[in-house]
């Protein structure tokens, strides 16, 4: 539970007050990303619900986006925008790692941070009339992602910090463990139309992380955040896309 509260603590914008936390406490922590997910989805199903009350589908899909960006404080945001600058920089290895550690935000990285917002807003004013409940599981199978990535992946060379241990202590049960709580929730809780979407944003996200590999040599702290904000959105796709066909096959 320590950990969980540990893992809460950096990744939400909470203050949770934990005394004389350990390196290793504060690295272990790092796996149970998923669980808090799903209390960042929890508490945007609620927000969304009381937002669903002024009839307003673009609104509630806005106020919900800011919601969770006050959550997060932004963290997987930054490295989202961090990394884009980096991958559309066209340069080399070297010089990508650097503008990645930048903390500035680059003309590639705002770019992308606004053609991922207009995305997720437009899904949401698809899907959030039909299901709320996909709020909940939105930001586990980004986390998910996360950890699927830094199981199967290595560490991109030049990248330091906190990342490496993520990916040096993921092992390859916590992938499955999480695979069969998610996708059991997903058919039976939500439907086969989000069971469809979750499986197969998780194989996209196999296919960003060879992408990944083969462009920067595997993954840093901010590609995990692109991963996870990344996968989100493509989730979303996925599942208005499948939401929007499943209606005219049922017609």
């Amino acid at each position: 539970m320590r950990k969980i509260l540990i893992a809460i603590s950096f990744f939400t914008r909470f203050p949770i007050k934990l005394k004389d936390v350990s390196e290793e406490e504060f690295y272990d922590s790092m796996i149970f990303m998923p669980l808090v997910g799903l209390l960042v989805g929890a508490i945007l199903f609620a927000v969304s619900w009381v937002l669903s009350y002024i009839h307003v589908i673009q609104l509630q899909a806005l106020f919900t986006m800011i919601v969770y960006i006050w959550i997060t404080g932004g963290l997987h945001l930054d490295g989202f925008a961090d990394t884009v600058d980096a991958l559309f920089s066209a340069r080399d290895h070297k010089k990508m790692m650097e503008i990645m550690k930048d903390s500035r935000l680059g003309s590639f990285g705002a770019i992308g941070l606004i053609l991922l917002f207009l995305t997720i807003w437009s899904c949401y004013t698809v899907i959030l009339p039909e299901n709320l409940l996909i709020l909940i599981l939105m930001p586990v199978i980004g986390r998910y992602c996360a950890i699927q990535t830094c199981c199967f992946s290595t560490y991109a060379e030049g990248g330091g910090g906190l990342g490496r241990r993520i990916v040096e202590m993921t092992k390859p049960w916590h992938v499955v463990l999480y695979l069969v709580l998610i996708l059991p929730f997903a058919w039976f809780a939500i439907g086969p139309v989000a069971f469809f979407a979750a499986l197969g944003t998780m194989v996209i996200d196999l296919g960003l992380m060879f992408y990944l590999q083969r462009k920067i040599g595997g993954i840093t702290g901010d590609t995990i955040g692109l991963t996870i904000e990344l996968t989100q959105t493509i989730f979303l796709v996925v599942l208005a896309v499948i939401q929007a066909n499943w209606m005219l096959l049922a017609a």
